[in-house]
């Protein structure tokens, strides 16, 4: 209640409204004031979400990806050629049927790494998969992948990561 420039205690506040003091009840103004702030941090969000997604997606038009908790990753094709790959594997390389060569950047250490492989999908039931770091038939820093079925070397499509 607006009383000469005052406002009684805890029942309303009085605001200046294009130069006209207005009277509104305290709780209202504080739910305003609250939902103010909601509606402005969501809208922040959104804008935040819209600009980083727009970036993640406008910088990578080529077939590197993001693997945010691994040190290097890929998916490999049974010709070695690399679907996507992260940018800490310099090279992949099909040197003789069924092995695969992995070169890392300086920045992952292969002899410090537990390096995983496991088949992609449309690799033959009763394939398998071995993985073995710094091998003697791959360049240094490197990571072998061979492939094969029944003790048999034959290239096979995979999936690679250094967590």
């Amino acid at each position: 209640m607006w009383l000469g420039g005052a406002a009684v205690a805890g029942v309303n506040e009085a605001f200046p409204v294009f130069g006209r003091a207005v009277s509104l009840p305290r709780k209202g103004i504080i739910h305003m004031l609250m939902r103010t702030k909601l509606v402005l941090a969501g809208l922040g969000v959104a804008t935040v979400g819209a600009t980083l997604g727009g970036i993640a997606m406008a910088a990578d038009p080529t077939t590197n990806t993001v693997a945010p908790y691994a040190q290097a990753a890929a998916t490999v094709y049974a010709n070695g050629t690399t679907a996507q790959k992260t940018a800490t594997i310099a090279s992949v390389t099909n040197p003789a049927t069924g092995s695969y060569c992995i070169v890392l950047v300086s920045g992952v250490q292969a002899s410090k790494s537990i390096p995983m492989a496991t088949l992609a999908n449309d690799a033959p039931r009763g394939s398998d998969v071995r993985v073995s770091r710094n091998d003697a038939s791959c360049p240094s820093n490197s990571i072998r992948v061979t492939t094969g079925t029944d003790g048999v070397a034959v290239n096979r499509p995979f999936y690679f990561m250094v967590p």
